[in-house]
């Protein structure tokens, strides 16, 4: 069943038991007050896209993220957490959870779409703030046909009016106190190297570096780090299969069955050089927080995605200490 921990509850207890001793040094309470890391359900396969996986239960996906020791979570997508903040609100609370961030996608390259996205944009900022989150993150899509699309290129007019709806994004973030951080995204309509540079000359907007979609993308997240100095708000970390990210970039195969493959891999056992971007990162100034955003889709409710947590945390862990 889906509300029961995949993991005997030993076995939980046990990973918990060493996630906090890994994070205790002499003097210090908790590493997590220096490199403030939260975990994403989307490394448990929640995902909004029709058709996704097997979609797990938000006790578990809590539960197991409560037991990795972090404290801080990640909304997820729509839909996953209750709509309404008086009914999320217990939820994080009860498995002691901290809400950091949440995303939300929309459509603003069209003028004529502009105030519903908008309003749709307002009421999830609200969410989140209620929450006590202090980050959205932005990912502004072509269409709501739910699959990632790469090759996305837009008009001189597209461009303008998608820039000028992300400074009104920025508008409602501060009347909500959040911080935006716009998501160059695979699949999105800001996505490669001269769309970053674009959105960067274009806007004052801060950037969510999710680093396995920049990858993706042929981008090199070095060469954006140096671009977007002082501008990065959020980071996304994840790691990627260099051959499977190649037939999804230059050969056009499908992102979702790429996923199904394994295009995203535990931290450390992929080609995107995690450990070269957390010491850049690093090296800049960086102080907000990181995000373990690992996608994957699931099967059924036996699948076991904890494991792969697991392992990306023991490598991750050492590079943020």
């Amino acid at each position: 069943m889906d509300g029961v921990p995949a993991w005997p509850v030993e076995k939980v207890n046990l990973c918990a038991l060493i996630a906090r001793t890994v994070r205790t040094f002499p003097g210090m309470k908790s590493a997590r007050v220096t490199h403030r890391l939260a975990i994403s359900p989307v490394c448990w396969g929640i995902s909004d896209v029709p058709g996704w996986g097997h979609q797990l239960d938000p006790e578990r996906v809590l539960s197991e993220a409560a037991a990795m020791g972090e404290g801080a979570v990640t909304a997820g997508p729509p839909g996953f957490l209750p709509d309404r903040s008086d009914q999320a609100k217990p939820l994080l609370k009860r498995h002691r959870l901290t809400l950091v961030a949440g995303q939300v996608s929309a459509i603003l390259h069209h003028h004529d779409m502009r105030g519903a996205e908008l309003a749709h944009i307002d009421g999830h900022a609200q969410w989140l703030s209620a929450l006590g989150a202090r980050t959205l993150v932005l990912s502004a899509i072509a269409h709501r046909a739910g699959r990632d699309e790469n090759g996305i290129v837009l008009s001189n007019a597209e461009w303008a009016h998608l820039l000028h709806s992300i400074g009104s994004v920025e508008h409602v973030c501060s009347r909500h106190k959040l911080r935006l951080a716009v998501q160059p995204k695979f699949g999105s309509t800001i996505q490669g190297p001269e769309d970053i540079e674009r959105l960067l000359v274009g806007s004052d907007a801060g950037i969510c570096l999710d680093l396995g979609h920049v990858v993706l993308a042929g981008a090199d997240p070095i060469e954006i780090l140096e671009l977007a100095a002082g501008r990065i708000q959020h980071v996304q970390l994840n790691d990627l299969d260099a051959q499977l990210a190649k037939e999804v970039r230059d050969h056009g195969h499908d992102f979702a069955e790429a996923v199904s493959l394994g295009l995203f891999t535990a931290l450390g056992e992929g080609s995107a050089q995690v450990d070269r971007v957390v010491e850049a990162l690093r090296r800049s100034g960086y102080r907000g927080w990181y995000a373990l955003r690992q996608e994957t889709r699931l099967t059924s409710s036996e699948d076991r995605p904890l494991g792969r947590v697991s392992r990306s945390l023991e490598y991750l862990l050492p590079l943020l200490s």
